[in-house]
């Protein structure tokens, strides 16, 4: 009867021993499911990034090409606006438009147009002769007003950034005055004349009203870029392209250029 129960016993030992030996193989082979999936995963992931990384690469060696283009272009714009702004190049632009003077008078043009502003009959030919100058802006575009709104440069700018864009020079003249802007008798416009890419010469003495394009037309007036000066006032001027008077108009916008800063 022992030697029975013994047998039993060693039997059910048996049974459990394989029973525990199969479920650790089950967990075994079942972790190394895991680990092969896992392993798995882990090469997909590297593969991945190594897609990421070159793709990284590629888009720092193009950003690298376009910041050197980048960079060139900003060359190649800065010589454009030297060249464009040279004596030289202003000389043959002058000298261009003298013989196109002396052969005929440009685009049929007079040499003399009296110019107003007259609120009682709602003549404001002064504007209309000037945003005609500046749309028709090839190189440069100098304004000389004392004191400018911002109600009236919103009115005449819109050629103005295309046309610095395309290298034009635009050179603006104020007061600059910290009395004039807390009277409101004019606002602070330097910020966006800098945005544009202007150039601000300001000259605390400066009472001349004048404006200037592609040193071949101008007007002399008593009108500032106000709503005074374009709208409210009675305000008077003449539009020229007479060379010899251009000329002085000339030589008197680069003395107030020396003189302002």
């Amino acid at each position: 009867m022992d030697d029975y129960l013994a047998g039993l016993l060693f039997l059910a030992l048996a049974v459990l021993a394989f029973t525990l030996i199969e479920l650790k193989s089950r967990h075994c082979r079942a972790l190394q499911s895991e680990a092969d999936r896992a392993k798995f995963a882990a090469r997909n992931i590297q593969e991945e990034l190594r897609a990421k990384e070159s793709e990284i690469d590629r888009l720092k060696r193009r950003s690298m090409a376009l910041l050197k283009w980048k960079g060139r272009a900003q060359e190649l714009d800065l010589a454009l606006r030297q060249t464009r702004d040279s004596t030289e190049n202003l000389s043959a632009q002058r000298l261009k438009y003298l013989e196109e003077y002396v052969s005929g008078p440009a685009r049929g043009e007079r040499s003399l147009l009296f110019l107003e502003t007259s609120p009682e009959r709602g003549i404001c030919s002064f504007e209309d002769r000037l945003r005609r100058m500046l749309e028709e802006a090839e190189f440069e575009i100098v304004i000389v007003s004392p004191w400018i709104k911002r109600s009236v440069w919103d009115r005449i700018k819109k050629p103005f950034r295309g046309f610095v864009q395309r290298g034009g020079r635009l050179r603006v003249f104020i007061r600059g005055c910290d009395g004039d802007y807390s009277s409101g008798l004019c606002d602070d416009i330097s910020a966006e004349i800098q945005d544009l890419g202007g150039e601000l010469v300001t000259l605390k003495q400066l009472h001349a009203k004048l404006y200037l394009v592609d040193r071949k037309q101008a007007i002399i007036s008593s009108a500032n870029l106000t709503r005074g000066g374009a709208e409210n006032n009675y305000e008077a001027g003449i539009w020229l392209n007479d060379p010899v008077i251009v000329s002085d108009i000339i030589a008197f916008v680069e003395e107030l250029c020396a003189q302002g800063s």
